[in-house]
């Protein structure tokens, strides 16, 4: 399960518009509000600024206040889920985007891995950017800005890459 782990993921072609919709995406669980502050840390955002969920599209009505796909996140709803800390904006909304096995294979199969360890099929999604530019479509791109943001790790292409901290010194508690 994710914990409080923040990833990259790239799957796929890449995207173009102004919404993260599943190829080039942050992805982190949607459960503390420790995981938004940390979001809009690593995307340099001011804190008050939402995070919105990825959602399988059967499970849409048991999270927000929507009975029908949004796969474009375009369409803000009331949050039914508590639990959903990360992804509720103060005024208790968000904007879902909803996922299905045609719409996006590899994204749904890991809102499905995630919903069975986790028992929530919604993920924190935002975009997989520098600051006021374009996706990250190069690996070397991704890997310097993970670094540079700190992430924990990313996935390219279903292949997941764990980002490792320098080791602590055992005589001096310091890292390496």
């Amino acid at each position: 399960m994710l914990g409080d782990k923040v990833i990259g993921w790239v799957q796929g072609n890449c995207e173009i518009g102004p919404r993260a919709l599943g190829n080039r995406s942050i992805l982190a669980a949607p459960f503390s509000k420790g995981t938004h502050e940390r979001l809009n840390r690593i995307k340099n955002r001011e804190g008050f600024r939402p995070i919105a969920p990825v959602c399988l599209e059967e499970d849409v009505a048991l999270h927000f206040d929507l009975a029908r796909p949004s796969p474009h996140m375009l369409l803000f709803q009331k949050v039914l889920d508590s639990r959903l800390e990360a992804v509720t904006h103060a005024d208790g909304t968000a904007r879902a985007q909803t996922v299905s096995q045609e719409q996006n294979p590899h994204l749904f199969q890991l809102l499905t891995s995630f919903k069975a360890k986790s028992g929530v099929g919604v993920l924190c999604n935002t975009s997989l950017n520098f600051n006021g530019t374009g996706f990250i479509n190069r690996a070397s791109d991704l890997l310097t800005y993970a670094r540079a943001t700190g992430l924990d790790g990313f996935v390219i292409n279903d292949v997941f890459y764990v980002l490792k901290e320098a080791p602590i010194s055992a005589s001096s508690g310091q890292k390496a």
